[in-house]
């Protein structure tokens, strides 16, 4: 049985490590985790919700008596 032919229209193997091997000798700004900006706000947000909704339980428990 013949071994499956890649399709034409991928790129080839050797194409797809070059491009592995160009994207990991890019280095991103010293101390900076993200490459994707859009996560990075993401987090930062989800951080602020998380960090606000924790003061305005604390607030309510202490007015309630809990």
């Amino acid at each position: 049985m013949p071994a499956l032919k890649r399709p034409s229209f991928l790129p080839s193997l050797e194409a797809l490590e070059e491009q592995a091997q160009d994207r990991s000798e890019q280095r991103t700004r010293a101390g900076s985790q993200f490459d994707h900006p859009t996560a990075k706000y993401l987090l930062v947000a989800l951080i602020v919700v998380t960090v606000l909704a924790h003061v305005v339980a604390g607030v309510v428990f202490v007015i309630l008596g809990h």
